[in-house]
């Protein structure tokens, strides 16, 4: 799973007061910027959007996974950002997120998208990897901690 993973698109994000669609927006502009796997950044951002509209991503305990299949996506790609002020996602147990796991697929790539969702809702919701994940205070950190989920 961390074959998915590319360490430019793994940060801390500095949000002062930034909504979700924000953070959201800054996620996409930084796939765009770090891969060649998306072929239209407004498209992905918008259908990241719609998907938000069908229920809430935010899984709880301060993680949001949002996610998007879409024809402008060419492989699977993931985003990971660290924010320093938590933002509201309307998670399931009403927390404020302060990961956010932004992933996006082709349409055609049903299976591995959603085996890679399940594994990454697994792994988030364990405590310790949470908590190493959440003490990073430098994005060399931050991607330490991701490197250990292995």
């Amino acid at each position: 799973m961390l074959n998915y993973f590319n360490i430019k698109m793994i940060n801390i994000i500095d949000n002062k007061s930034v909504s979700k669609n924000e953070i959201l927006k800054i996620m996409v502009s930084n796939m765009v910027e770090n891969s060649d796997l998306i072929s239209d950044k407004n498209i992905f951002y918008k259908e990241v959007l719609e998907r938000e509209k069908v229920g809430t991503t935010g899984i709880g305990m301060g993680v949001a996974i949002p996610h998007a299949r879409t024809e402008v996506v060419k492989d699977i790609v993931v985003s990971v950002a660290l924010l320093k002020r938590p933002v509201d996602f309307d998670s399931l147990d009403g927390e404020k997120v302060k990961i956010v796991i932004l992933v996006g697929a082709p349409k055609g790539e049903s299976k591995k998208y959603l085996e890679l969702l399940s594994s990454l809702a697994k792994i988030f919701r364990d405590k310790k990897i949470r908590e190493s994940i959440l003490e990073s205070t430098t994005t060399e950190c931050l991607i330490e901690a991701i490197a250990e989920i292995g």
